[in-house]
């Protein structure tokens, strides 16, 4: 960020440093208009580094609020002072990310009469030393009181994938099971306090800390490192809740060592009578009320006591009683483990004091469903090492496309070229290209992977036949059927030696040789590879996998092709109502299928139908995500783009819905938000208004420049739209300019053959037809 503003300012901000991501819940942030270099303020500077490694200070109101739109999974902590600090508070303090504001100035008396003008401000302060004890101990409540839950139905249905509201809650059970599979060494707790150092690195009691812990920790005393207040409670923490892959996988070596103290704890336990818990799992109902009634200082958040029952002889739940281990000893905590689970009670408000309390019981429910999993996930690990498949979970399971991303690239880094894992991270890291549509990335990766196994690995090995598998899937979405074919049934010859009875990898390579015969309209052996892949998968799967699901999804596709409308909508119904039992529904496959469905329906000639399904998905959507979910955004785009023949007017209302949602939002979505905008623009250019259509594709294509890289098929689509906006407005030069652009990019994804590519050429051969 720079530090330099506006120049009618002409006044410099005071940043200590680069603004780096936080490894704490907090960030603490000191705003004064008149900073000066003075010793005073260069005193507080170092003073409060101990308590939050990136302070940062502001003379500029607009800086400093730009800063703070830009944090996410943190909350504020502001300090204002100088001669103008009423007015910064107006125009700050309903910021929804401060959760405390301490005023720091020179004459209390004076400034007495702020506290009554914002709920937030926790105190006037003059000296020093007393605003450092109160930051010390607002940070630590903010650290004590950052909790996380996920909720599942108990009769949710498992399958292979657990639905939206148990996705997490697997996610969590599958972190320690796969970190435990990973190796463990002195390099490993290396990597990790490196880590710790660079978040630290402004610090030097936290430093001090790091160098104690490499120094004397051993993994008897991972409970009282964990209990005390210093870097690792606030990192692990925050890497937990935030569910940062890079910082949890490098924590492993501490996370493996706290989960067996806790089980060798438990252990103790499992003789003696339940345990009655309460507020943030301490044992001391007392502490734990005083605790709650501290809550923060804000109007968005609540105080709330848990009051737990735990039973020691639950077989998959593991708690301590650590006060005997703790650091601090009149807290009387009890620690769970990471996956425990807990069934709620009841919910209760006492107007008295103000403070909800929430009953819950640990339990063991749920757990024969995850063991169903663990079964699944340990045959799939014959395949791919733990490594690796933590990777597919969050890709292929959860659909967290950037999470995958960036955990096959710290992989990358931290490995050696000759590591037996490194051609199956250059595969992964293909999958992910290719699940963004970035089809050249996607085929490099894929081809790179596929050089190094051949140079590794025997002819027929399954890795072998997985990356010619994947260059066929490339060659399908390039348009190129033939080449797909040929790799397709070299893979089929491998399987037949690999898997001799039914397997799902060879049911797998049979539908897609289906699907290649599909897009070359050979129906006839579409359908016989198509419906024995669905055979051979109903064998070889358990029911409701989603290996089935697609396969119904591509004999819908066939049928559709054919024209076949009805029987297309009941294999997509069937394809759809599998996966909403498979994947969670913010999953990218639930929207592509949902959008099959209602195009067929449109094709149909039945809106009607295709709006009923899309608002019973939207209310479910709402009750489970919230109503400013990306999710509902989806499907809104999905029934605008149907509404958008027969009542555009409707279909505006919904897109413009949707830019509403998304602005509400913190969490930024350019891609969203540019479809968006693509969608507006075809719907006004159907009704001749072809400035707003220019003026929405421009949108679009803005969004997508930051974000995409340049030569990405979506601004190939952009810039053949504002091509055929600027040959409806005449401008044919222009217009021959952004298809040749357009083209440009589509050949070099797909080649000469591509149905996009060819439809664009025609663009321009007919553009060049008319001037003749």
């Amino acid at each position: 960020m720079s530090t330099v503003v506006s120049s009618d300012k002409r006044r410099e901000s005071i940043l200590l440093r680069e603004v780096t991501q936080s490894g704490e819940h907090s960030q603490l942030i000191w705003l004064d208009e008149n900073f000066d270099n003075s010793s005073d303020y260069r005193l507080a500077q170092s003073m409060l580094l101990e308590f939050n490694a990136t302070l940062q200070f502001y003379s500029d109101l607009e800086q400093c609020s730009d800063f703070m739109n830009s944090i996410k999974n943190e909350r504020v902590i502001l300090i204002i002072s100088g001669e103008s600090a009423w007015r910064l508070l107006e125009q700050i303090s309903t910021h929804p990310i401060i959760v405390a504001i301490l005023v720091f100035c020179t004459n209390h008396q004076k400034d007495q009469w702020l506290i009554n003008q914002c709920k937030k401000i926790i105190g006037i302060y003059t000296d020093q030393e007393c605003l450092k004890e109160s930051i010390r101990h607002m940070i630590t409540r903010i650290e004590k009181q950052t909790l996380d839950f996920y909720l599942f139905h108990q009769k949710q249905r498992f399958g292979r994938n657990l639905a939206k509201e148990s996705a997490a809650f697997l996610w969590h059970q599958m972190l320690i099971y796969v970190l435990k599979q990973m190796p463990q060494d002195e390099q490993t707790k290396d990597d990790m306090l490196k880590i710790c150092c660079k978040y630290y690195r402004h610090s030097k009691k936290d430093l001090q800390k790091i160098e104690d812990f490499r120094l004397n920790y051993s993994s008897d005393k991972a409970i009282a490192w964990y209990t005390a207040e210093c870097f690792l409670y606030k990192l692990l923490n925050k890497a937990l809740r935030t569910e940062n892959i890079e910082l949890l996988v490098a924590f492993r070596f501490f996370i493996i060592d706290l989960c067996a103290a806790l089980e060798r704890e438990s252990r103790y336990l499992k003789d003696q009578l339940p345990l009655f818990l309460s507020g943030n799992t301490n044992s001391n109902g007392r502490t734990s009320l005083a605790f709650a009634g501290q809550s923060l200082p804000s109007d968005d958040f609540q105080a709330v006591i848990f009051e737990i029952t735990a039973d020691p002889s639950l077989a998959t739940i593991a708690f301590a009683d650590i006060q005997s281990k703790a650091q601090i000893k009149d807290e009387e905590e009890v620690l769970f483990n990471l996956n425990a689970v807990f069934k709620i009670g009841s919910i209760t408000f006492n107007s008295t004091t103000n403070i909800w309390s929430v009953k819950l019981t640990a339990t063991d429910e749920g757990s024969e469903k995850v063991q169903a999993y663990m079964i699944w996930i340990k045959q799939e690990l014959d395949e791919h090492t733990p490594l690796i498949y933590f990777g597919r979970i969050l890709l292929f399971e959860l659909g967290q496309v950037d999470q995958a991303k960036r955990y096959y690239e710290m992989l990358l880094k931290s490995l050696s070229y000759d590591h037996a894992d490194i051609a199956s991270i250059y595969n992964s890291i293909g999958h992910v290209y290719r699940c963004s549509c970035d089809l050249n990335l996607a085929l490099k990766h894929f081809e790179l992977a596929y050089e190094i196994r051949r140079k590794r690995l025997l002819p027929d090995h399954p890795h072998i036949a997985g990356s010619l598998y994947n260059l066929g899937d490339i060659n399908i979405r390039i348009g190129n059927y033939d080449r797909a074919l040929k790799y397709y049934q070299e893979v089929l010859d491998m399987d037949e030696k690999n898997y001799p009875g039914n397997h799902h990898n060879k049911a797998g390579t049979i539908k897609n040789i289906g699907r290649v015969y599909t897009y070359k309209y050979d129906f006839y052996n579409a359908s016989v590879n198509l419906f024995r892949a669905f055979d051979m998968f109903k064998r070889a799967l358990p029911p409701d996998h989603p290996h089935i699901a697609r396969c119904l999804g591509c004999i819908g596709n066939m049928y559709e092709k054919k024209g076949e409308f009805d029987r297309a909508i009941n294999y997509y119904h069937q394809q759809l109502n599998m996966e909403e039992q498979c994947w969670p529904p913010d999953h990218p496959n639930c929207w592509a299928n949902l959008d099959a469905v209602v195009n067929t329906y449109k094709k149909m000639n039945n809106i009607k139908k295709a709006l009923d399904i899309c608002q019973e998905k939207l209310n479910v959507l709402k009750n489970t995500l919230g109503e400013t979910h990306p999710c509902i955004s989806r499907t809104l785009i999905i029934m605008a783009n149907a509404l958008s023949d027969e009542n555009p007017n409707e279909a505006i209302k919904h897109y413009e819905q949707v830019v509403s949602i998304i602005q509400q939002t913190t969490l930024a979505e350019p891609l969203l938000m540019a479809k968006c905008f693509t969608s507006m623009s075809c719907l006004y250019r159907r009704q001749d208004m072809l400035e707003d259509a220019m003026i929405f594709e421009l949108k679009a294509l803005d969004l997508n420049r930051q974000t995409l890289p340049s030569d990405h098929t979506h601004f190939a689509k952009n810039l053949r739209n504002i091509g055929i906006y600027y040959r409806s407005m005449n401008n044919r030069s222009q217009a021959l300019r952004y298809f040749n652009d357009s083209m440009s990019i589509y050949r070099a994804h797909y080649g000469p053959d591509h149905e996009d590519v060819k439809i664009v050429q025609t663009d321009i051969n007919e553009l060049n037809e008319n001037q003749v």
